[in-house]
């Protein structure tokens, strides 16, 4: 898909909503592996052509996700989690948003 494309963003959006969003159930230490599944798929789908401008509400919506997610296992394993599952989604979204926002 498209990264402007407005279901995308909505999508992305979604994501920190604390009652239907993976990472915002992670911020309460709820990791759902199966809205992390989908999360990770809908950050795969998401395609940025070289050179292409990036939608500003794109970057606010991803930039943070990485650190924000490796702030949450101690969290989540506390919680009941496996470790290795959350440290697993936490890379798999760490390494896509690197692919899609670029590194310097």
């Amino acid at each position: 898909m498209k990264h402007p494309d407005p279901q995308v963003l909505e999508a992305l959006d979604l994501a920190w909503d604390p009652d239907q969003g993976a990472l915002g159930k992670l911020r309460a230490g709820d990791f759902d592996a199966d809205l992390a599944d989908r999360y990770v798929g809908l950050l795969n789908s998401i395609e940025v052509m070289e050179g292409e401008s990036l939608h500003q509400d794109l970057v606010r919506l991803l930039w943070f996700a990485p650190l924000f997610s490796e702030w949450q296992v101690e969290r989540a394993v506390k919680r009941g989690a496996d470790q290795q599952a959350v440290s697993n989604f936490c890379d798999l979204v760490r390494e896509r948003v690197m692919e899609i926002l670029g590194t310097p």
